[in-house]
């Protein structure tokens, strides 16, 4: 039965190339065995699609069915779903299969060479250490390191100069050559020209014809406000040229936040430690210490604080990397007791323990009435055990 080609592929007959190209992608992404495994019914229309587009994409072919039809071109129609010689629209039908294959597996499924962006420059990857300082404020860090750049002497083509690029003999430039085998035809990077479609005739001195040569970047990369230990910034562009013209790759920069011996870093609040002696811990104090910006701030610390208790002051921590506001400054109280004491301290905090046992005057006389040529070493007996709870030897 004959067929109408243009029907087949839903288009006018007046249709561009670019159209009909359009038509059969999409239809032959559809019908695409691979996708409908076990139908019968789209197998025999992926054949339909792909008899209709060889026709219609050849102009002689074309110009012939629309004279005479079917007819006019069946003696090309060869044996295999591809042509004759197995190959037919070559290219198209890589751009179908790697279409299908990204469908499924996203962009890099197809793997291997080719002009689809798979020479595209490589990322690098540099680590810098910056201080918690800068890392509150920002700055700018100077990075120097190695990388593949264009050719200044080719300006990237790889050939010398007064001679250029020819395009490749065997994948007629597509840079991919097509292998086909019963129904199924696979598309493989050319081997003559590596997948770039073109041939160097006379390669260029500087780089030998890579179009590349390696060289010494140095540029400036500037340190958001906020930013934290292991935070990878993107520097788009800056890492290795691409071969032939294809975009760049880019630059991650790995920060590293160094300690600080002032503040501990706990995601976008900052600790600090402060002692008190268990005077202040008792009947509380004011403490005056420097915020990271430099700024003096008081800090009041409440009557009765226990040993590892943490003060709050909002707002004097890290600026917040993705949003405003800073984050808080954490003091951790420290209470200190004393080493050594003078005869005076020890008698005073001597008589407070003896208050805090709940003893009187009066008990301490009658204690030392009992046994009064031992009064003086009763007293020092009392600072003895006040030594030892405070931990003095």
């Amino acid at each position: 039965m004959a067929q109408d080609y243009y029907a087949v592929l839903g288009v006018a007959r007046n249709a561009s190339e670019a159209e009909i190209k359009t038509a059969f992608r999409k239809l032959a992404m559809k019908h695409h065995p691979d996708r409908n495994p076990g139908s019968k019914a789209s197998e025999d229309e992926f054949r339909r699609v792909n008899a209709a587009y060889e026709t219609l994409s050849d102009p002689n072919k074309r110009r012939l069915y629309d004279q005479f039809g079917e007819a006019g071109v069946s003696g090309a129609a060869g044996a295999g779903p591809f042509g004759a010689d197995g190959f037919g629209q070559a290219a198209d039908m890589s751009d179908v299969f790697e279409d299908f294959v990204e469908s499924i597996f996203g962009a890099s499924g197809t793997g291997g060479g080719g002009r689809r962006g798979s020479r595209r420059g490589r990322d690098l990857k540099y680590e810098t250490e910056v201080s918690l300082e800068n890392a509150f404020h920002g700055t700018q860090m100077p990075l120097s390191f190695e990388r593949l750049e264009v050719c200044g002497t080719c300006g990237g083509t790889g050939a010398k100069e007064g001679s250029g690029l020819k395009r490749c003999g065997q994948c007629r430039g597509t840079g991919r050559v097509q292998m086909s085998q019963g129904f199924f035809s696979l598309s493989q990077t050319c081997p003559a020209c590596r997948g770039e479609g073109q041939i160097i005739e006379n390669p260029c001195h500087s780089c030998r014809g890579a179009g590349r040569s390696r060289k010494e970047a140095k540029l400036t990369v500037k340190i958001p406000p906020g930013i934290y230990d292991g935070a990878n910034l993107r520097i788009a562009g800056e890492g290795e040229a691409g071969a032939r013209g294809m975009a760049s790759g880019d630059l991650y920069v790995l920060i590293r936040v160094k300690p600080d011996p002032r503040f501990e870093r706990v995601e976008d609040d900052l600790v600090s430690e402060r002692g008190v002696n268990i005077a202040e811990a008792a009947v509380g104090a004011s403490l005056d210490l420097a915020a990271i910006d430099g700024e003096r701030i008081k800090i009041k610390v409440p009557a009765g604080v226990q040993h590892g208790a943490m003060l709050r002051v909002r707002g004097q921590g890290m600026p917040k990397l993705h949003g405003k506001g800073r984050g808080d400054l954490l003091v951790r109280v420290k209470v200190e007791v004393p080493k050594s004491l003078t005869p005076h301290q020890e008698k005073i905090l001597a008589d407070l323990a003896r208050s805090l046992r709940g003893e009187t005057e009066s008990d301490s006389k009658t204690s030392a009435n009992g046994s009064a040529r031992h009064g003086s070493e009763t007293a020092k007996d009392d600072g003895g055990i006040f030594r030892k709870i405070f931990g003095k030897d």
